[in-house]
């Protein structure tokens, strides 16, 4: 004689069925919700992803703002210890086309330039 009749399955069944009309339901609803574009928010989602999510495109930093360009990673390396040991926070970035970018925050980018141009 079995000692369960079955029941032990209707719980996951159940979860796994209300999962499956909850992500319906979500994907729906986001469908019909349109950017300022008229793309809708799963198109505007996928276009991020394949762009990488911006990071480093179309010079997008964040809060940090590129003070200085250098053309090899030696040279910037200079400049960002220059800045640092001047208390200026700076970091270094690749960009692009290869060049490395030292990046400062926008409060200390004219004073970051100047000590760089001296």
């Amino acid at each position: 004689m079995p000692d369960s009749t079955g029941w032990y399955l209707a719980g996951p069944l159940i979860a796994f069925a209300l999962c499956l009309l909850l992500g319906g339901v979500l994907r729906w609803a986001l469908r019909r919700d349109t950017d300022a574009r008229g793309d809708t928010v799963l198109h505007a989602l996928d276009r991020e992803l394949d762009e990488g999510l911006g990071l480093l495109g179309d010079q997008d930093f964040g809060l940090l703002t590129p003070a200085v360009t250098a053309d090899d990673g030696g040279t910037a390396e200079e400049f960002r210890r220059l800045l640092q040991n001047a208390g200026i926070r700076a970091t270094v970035a690749s960009a692009p086309d290869g060049r490395r970018l030292i990046l400062v925050f926008p409060e200390e980018l004219s004073r970051a330039r100047r000590l760089i141009a001296q």
